[in-house]
């Protein structure tokens, strides 16, 4: 996406550039040719240079909202690795009818959707859902929406699952938290929320519900039932 964006500006870029080149090359001959000046002229050269560099590493908000979904992902990703070595089986980036599925992780606790979200401030499981408080301004808060969201995913999961498999195996929904999160561990209206440095743990202590030997089936059912997505999230 940021590649795409370059090229669609890609006027733009050449136009600033041009002109922010032109001021670099002025600043240079004017500090050679006036000495008193050389300090002026090098820092607006500086600036120029500056100004041209943050605009290309400046996308629109979404597409670095985007780009912190990806980080999550792969920690999220990182964190899976040694379960999957213990026998559990762990789906990456699946498609859905409402969004796609970041992963899917099963094992002898169950079969469980997770949904990584990197988040910029202190993160507080309350009656309300998730708060999110900003770190600049602690009076700046904000109720983010993803729980509800995953309840439905985790639901359609289960239903895709049933319906191509007749296997009804309940989907728990997880929300990965990557953030500033003293509760660690929290749930709320049938979600639970994990701080990800504590996710393999609490999944190795959930309550055994799926036998060894029924783990691969299982594993064939929900990957039968879901397609890999064509995006991230």
């Amino acid at each position: 996406m940021l590649k795409t964006w370059h090229r669609r500006n890609r006027r733009v870029f050449i136009v600033v550039g041009a002109l922010c080149g032109a001021i670099l090359a002025a600043s240079v001959v004017a500090g050679y040719a006036l000495p008193s000046q050389r300090w002026t002229a090098g820092f607006l050269g500086g600036v120029a240079s500056a100004f041209f560099i943050l605009l290309r590493l400046s996308p629109p908000g979404w597409i670095e909202n985007w780009q912190q979904g990806a980080w999550g992902e792969k920690a999220t990703a990182k964190v899976l690795g040694p379960l999957e070595k213990e026998g559990w089986v762990v789906l990456h980036d699946l498609s859905a009818e409402r969004g796609n599925l970041d992963h899917i992780v099963i094992g002898p606790g169950g079969v469980f959707l997770l949904d990584s979200k990197r988040l910029s401030g202190s993160v507080n499981i309350d009656p309300d859902g998730v708060t999110v408080r900003r770190f600049d301004d602690p009076d700046l808060t904000y109720h983010h929406p993803g729980g509800g969201h995953l309840r439905a995913l985790a639901l359609e999961t289960h239903d895709r699952v049933r319906q191509v498999t007749r296997i009804n195996q309940w989907v728990t929904p997880v929300m990965v938290i990557w953030a500033e999160f003293p509760q660690r561990i929290a749930q709320h209206e049938k979600c639970y929320y994990v701080h990800g440095d504590d996710l393999a743990d609490w999944l190795r202590a959930q309550q055994t519900t799926i036998a060894t030997s029924r783990i691969g089936q299982i594993a064939s059912a929900v990957g039968s039932s879901l397609a890999p997505a064509t995006t991230g999230s």
